[in-house]
């Protein structure tokens, strides 16, 4: 049975942008692949994978 992916967060190290990254579905459509793109779209730096916090959830909910 499909079951949905948990949202996480990418933090760019060099610049500290983030972003949160939440699929609607265990379907990728090319708007998720491209949410999931690991490269900051500030300085082009790799970004890393954190677990979200409840306040990342909450926010994400208004975006």
């Amino acid at each position: 049975m499909p079951v949905k992916p948990n949202p996480y967060k990418l933090v760019c190290p060099k610049c500290g942008f983030s972003k949160v990254v939440t699929l609607k579905s265990d379907v990728l459509s090319p708007k998720d692949l491209i949410a999931m793109s690991p490269v900051c779209s500030k300085c082009k730096g790799t970004m890393e994978r954190k677990d979200t916090t409840i306040l990342d959830n909450i926010f994400s909910i208004f975006k």
